[in-house]
């Protein structure tokens, strides 16, 4: 009876298997809302920054992907170490950009888990030697998990929270799309609540309007505009707050407000442009989608005094305001600790009309894909 308990247990999938799809779920972002001034320091000259230790990770990951492989095709097989501050080096992972770092870290174990969802249930007991410790590749998968863990909660990403189904996961609040879709769409959201003590770095603010550049648009004609309001001045950010609507009061606790524009007019022959505000939208889009890339939030509003915006801000003829978008760190506290008005919007589920509802098949009203 022993003997079949232990060939069952044998064939179970190692608790790391699911505790690695839920950090590759949830890391990302946590690290995004790391700053690049964090992330490069090091606390003494022996000492790793936070990109050299999610540097290692990344080598870590290599290393336990080809493991992985190799225990599942050879028997019994001896694998080496490696040497970690070598890998560290050679790699020059204190000069890589901190967002580089994340997203090189997420695809690597994409990969590395995509291999150990492939592995049949009666191979998890297939043996192995690393160094000189006996070992199952089970038991690799879970201390890789272990390792990974210890080095994230280091850097300062609570992956025991993030492995614990008791933790709270807001801020993040994750589109649960009928179809996989792009993980950056899914993650994006608008919240209303910002961390109004930490100011958004110029360097993001110039990411998410260079985002905002490369848009497509009708003709090239490039038709949005976008007033930035990021507290360098802070008369004129209170002018744009002082802008918004009653309903959005909760955005006047932004760090920063962008107010989107749309030209009119087509340049070359001053003919009017009926593209021109769609073409914002696409461009606001782009924004908002770096936003959420780089650990910001970007909530954008109609609920604004457009023609007090344009008197305030000097708009000329024939550009129309568009929309205010409040931009910043989301919110990283209890829920309990907001406003009862507040929780409840952040509380709210997101909702969708499903494809069938909005998508048609050659004619008007003929659901596609139903």
């Amino acid at each position: 009876m022993q003997n079949t308990q232990s060939q069952d247990n044998s064939r179970t999938p190692p608790q790391g298997l699911a505790a690695l799809r839920r950090l590759i779920d949830a890391v990302p972002q946590r690290l995004a809302w790391i700053s690049e001034g964090q992330a490069t320091a090091k606390i003494g000259p022996t000492s790793w920054s936070n990109k050299e230790e999610l540097g290692h990770l990344i080598d870590s990951a290599a290393n336990n992907h080809q493991r992985l492989v190799l225990i599942q095709i050879q028997d019994n097989p001896s694998l080496p170490g490696y040497d970690q501050a070598g890998w560290v080096s050679c790699h020059q992972y204190g000069a890589r950009e901190w967002e580089w770092l994340i997203e090189s870290w997420a695809a690597m174990n994409e990969l590395l888990l995509a291999v150990a969802e492939s592995v049949p249930s009666e191979s998890w007991s297939r043996p192995c030697t690393i160094g000189d410790s006996p070992m199952t590749l089970g038991s690799v998968l879970d201390d890789y998990v272990r390792h990974m863990a210890h080095h994230l909660s280091h850097i300062g990403v609570n992956a025991g929270g993030v492995l614990s189904s008791t933790e709270e996961t807001y801020p993040e609040k994750k589109a649960r799309p009928d179809v996989t879709v792009a993980a950056l769409i899914a993650r994006r959201w608008s919240p209303v609540a910002f961390d109004e003590t930490r100011p958004v770095e110029k360097e993001k603010m110039l990411a998410i309007l260079e985002a905002a550049r490369w848009a497509p648009s009708c003709f090239n004609e490039q038709p949005w505009r976008y007033l930035v309001f990021d507290g360098s001045n802070p008369e004129m950010r209170d002018r744009a707050r002082d802008c918004l609507v009653e309903g959005n009061a909760w955005a006047r606790k932004a760090p920063a407000l962008l107010l989107s524009v749309a030209y009119e007019d087509f340049t070359a022959n001053g003919k009017p442009n009926r593209h021109g505000q769609h073409d914002v939208g696409l461009a606001s889009e782009n924004l908002v989608l770096e936003a959420a890339r780089l650990g910001l939030a970007a909530h954008q509003m109609a609920g604004y005094d457009a023609d007090g915006a344009r008197k305030n801000f000097n708009i000329p003829d024939r550009f129309t305001p568009m929309a205010m978008i409040a931009v910043g760190y989301p919110y990283r506290g209890r829920l309990s600790g907001l406003q009862e008005k507040i929780r409840a919007k952040e509380e709210r589920p997101r909702t969708r009309k499903r494809v069938v509802e909005f998508a048609f098949s050659g004619e008007w009203g003929a659901p596609y894909g139903g």
